[in-house]
C-alpha cells in the first residue's frame, strides 16, 4: 500500500498526476529572503489563489510523478515529519486532492 500525500486544493504543479515517488527531502526556511518564484510555484492553486505560508522552518519534498513530471511541495517541519519523510525517500505516494471530496 502506498503512502499518501494530501493537497487541500488543485495545483497546476501537479499536472493531474495521481501518484509520485519521493526523491528528496530538503530543509527550507521561509523568510524575507525566500525567492518569490518558489513561493508562487508552490502555493498557487488552479484558481489563481495562493495558499499562505508563514515564516518558519519547512521541508521541501521533491517528487517525480506518474507522468514523469517532477514537482515539489513545502510542508511545515516537525521532528516526526523529518523522520517520516526521510524514511520514505524512494517510496511511492498516492497524490490526493482533498478539495474534490468537499461538497
Amino acid at each position: 500500500m502506498n503512502e499518501k500525500i494530501r493537497f487541500s486544493h488543485h495545483y497546476p504543479k501537479l499536472h493531474g498526476q495521481d501518484s509520485a515517488k519521493l526523491l528528496a527531502v530538503l530543509p527550507l526556511t521561509i523568510d524575507d529572503t525566500t525567492p518569490q518564484a518558489l513561493l508562487d510555484y508552490d502555493t498557487t492553486t488552479s484558481d489563481g489563489n495562493k495558499y499562505p505560508l508563514a515564516p518558519g522552518e519547512y521541508l521541501q519534498l521533491i517528487f517525480i510523478g506518474n507522468l514523469r513530471i517532477p514537482f515539489c511541495t513545502i510542508r511545515p517541519q516537525t521532528l516526526q515529519k523529518v523522520i517520516f519523510y526521510q524514511g520514505a525517500i524512494g517510496k511511492v505516494f498516492d497524490v490526493l486532492v482533498m478539495e474534490e471530496k468537499r461538497t
